[in-house]
């Protein structure tokens, strides 16, 4: 799951055009935080994906989705 999340994350982040530290402020996390997901170094509670999920105005599950691309 990290890796599938860690490629949606970053690509939902670039198509966005938005930096880490942008997603962090808009998200409420940490830039340190936004980093690690995207490299699927992070184990993240609902809580944190349900905050990047409200930051690209989607549900969670898409930020899950394997065939997301």
């Amino acid at each position: 799951m990290s890796n599938i999340l860690a490629r949606n994350l970053r690509q939902r982040r670039q198509a966005a055009g938005l930096s880490q530290t942008e997603l962090a402020d808009r998200s409420g996390l940490s830039q340190t935080w936004v980093s690690r997901l995207e490299r699927g170094a992070g184990n993240p509670t609902l809580e944190t994906l349900q905050s990047l999920a409200e930051a690209f105005e989607v549900e969670v599950t898409a930020l899950l989705d394997e065939d997301a691309a």
